[in-house]
């Protein structure tokens, strides 16, 4: 890191305790090691407060890469495809149930006999055969 030796902490040892003096030299010493700890722990806070900061923009790319990988999805792509085809036959569909007047009937009376679809009524098949003959032999 700043490359210094064996011999240089040596040197700067003597020097300490020539200036400080032995009594004052634990002091000063114990003074440098929370100044160096205040040093770390405010390096280390703006370090995980830009770790941080890198993760949130890491995330929202990945965010946007994720939604666009889904917006990508052959399935949806495909689906997308399949609906806007079929639109217009959707529209010519209620086009065409729009057109046609599809009425419910009215309740019709009900009657005693049943109606046959010659609009005799409660005749029987003998009387139509009888009604049938004198009408060829007029």
């Amino acid at each position: 890191m700043f490359d210094i030796g064996w011999t240089e902490l040596l040197i700067i040892a003597v020097v300490a305790i020539i200036v400080v003096g032995p009594k004052d030299l634990p002091r000063m010493l114990r003074s440098v090691g929370r100044y160096a700890g205040q040093l770390r722990r405010t390096a280390n806070e703006f370090r995980s407060q830009f770790d941080e900061a890198i993760r949130e923009s890491e995330l929202d790319e990945i965010r946007t890469s994720l939604k666009d990988a889904a917006d990508m999805n052959p399935v949806n792509q495909i689906k997308d495809t399949v609906s806007e085809s079929l639109a217009p036959l959707q529209e010519t569909a209620d086009e065409i149930k729009s057109g046609m007047d599809i009425k419910e009937p009215s309740e019709t009376p009900k009657s005693k006999e049943p109606e046959t679809a010659g609009g005799d009524t409660g005749k029987t098949k003998k009387d139509k055969a009888k009604a049938g003959a004198e009408k060829s032999g007029d």
